[in-house]
């Protein structure tokens, strides 16, 4: 049963509990968004190469984490991973973005360095009012917002719901309901995902297989990121397992915003990885159907992780839109 979500009740639920400061950054200004270049190489190598800034706001009771990339002043572009990911999977994709735009990536509610619910909340509804006090409290206007799966559906339906606050939304592997293959491939995900390992090493080995189109050092950033050691040096995700016991238990569904899709006005692109399980070429085609500025695009050699597996043609197609945005009308 659809429940009855509109933009006044998903307003109405949240408030800004503490203003935020912003620190000041120097930063070299780059004026057209381009794939990354050699110059660009070359200023980190001398440099050295830029790094986030970690920060916390409390959010709806939980004390939620961050990276901002600096670059004040920009047009600020959100970044929300998926399930079971964090914010630092955007890292090489920030790097590159911040010359142009104040960067921020978000570890949503349960994930990376944010806080778990104590109540085990992760439904949609959960994620959206996070994501609406974060956005009033840093006082972002004028977003690019781009989210990866699960992340791509809290921005979907933050963008129906309060789309004052979006100029343009990037959708990556984002599916709006279920599918069986989309089902399968998530329980193939979970299943395979150790819960416990040795050594990060065996964490990486087990997402190559599962992902054969990351590399080795991306395969070992994120997993370096998603993985803590406990004290009889074992390593653990950093996400609250509960998270994956609740998918098991609705049988890897999710919820069904298909309507909402209408109420997106601004410039949309949607992306899938051309071997992906989890968004097929229909559901993409029905998702600009229904979007009444939407595109969308493939990205060759990627499956559900083409941010990560072909991180040069993701920049390329992205670039392209955010500097001509989409040809509908």
């Amino acid at each position: 049963m659809e429940k009855d979500i509109s933009a006044r009740s998903v307003v109405l639920k949240y408030s800004v509990r503490k203003p935020v400061k912003a620190a000041r950054y120097v930063v070299i200004r780059i004026w057209r968004f381009r794939s990354p270049n050699h110059w660009h190489r070359l200023i980190d190598t001398k440099m050295g190469a830029a790094k986030p800034e970690d920060r916390y706001l409390d959010i709806n009771g939980l004390c939620l984490h961050y990276l901002d990339w600096g670059n004040y002043g920009h047009q600020p572009m959100l970044l929300l991973h998926g399930f079971l990911s964090h914010a630092h999977a955007w890292d090489d994709f920030a790097l590159n973005s911040r010359y142009r735009f104040h960067v921020i990536a978000l570890d949503q509610r349960g994930h990376g360095e944010s806080e778990w619910s104590r109540e085990a909340a992760y439904t949609l509804d959960d994620h959206i009012v996070d994501i609406a006090r974060f956005v009033e409290a840093l006082n972002l206007t004028k977003l690019i917002l781009i989210g990866h799966s699960m992340g791509g559906r809290n921005a979907l339906f933050y963008t129906a719901c309060i789309s004052q606050n979006v100029e343009r939304l990037i959708l990556v592997e984002a599916r709006p309901g279920n599918s069986p293959p989309a089902s399968e491939a998530l329980k193939h995900l979970l299943d395979n995902l150790p819960l416990q390992a040795n050594s990060l090493n065996e964490v990486v080995r087990a997402v190559q297989a599962i992902y054969p189109y990351l590399s080795w050092e991306i395969c070992h950033q994120m997993a370096g990121h998603g993985f803590r050691q406990t004290a009889d040096g074992m390593f653990v995700p950093r996400d609250d397992i509960r998270m994956i016991q609740q998918s098991e238990q609705s049988g890897y569904f999710i919820e069904d915003i298909w309507p909402f899709l209408k109420n997106i006005p601004c410039p949309t692109l949607v992306v899938r990885g051309k071997e992906s399980p989890f968004l097929s070429q229909e559901d993409a085609e029905e998702m600009c159907r229904l979007i009444p500025k939407a595109e969308w695009r493939e990205i060759p050699e990627a499956t559900h992780m083409p941010v990560q597996e072909n991180p040069n043609a993701f920049y390329r197609v992205v670039s392209h839109f955010l500097n001509h945005g989409s040809q509908r009308k």
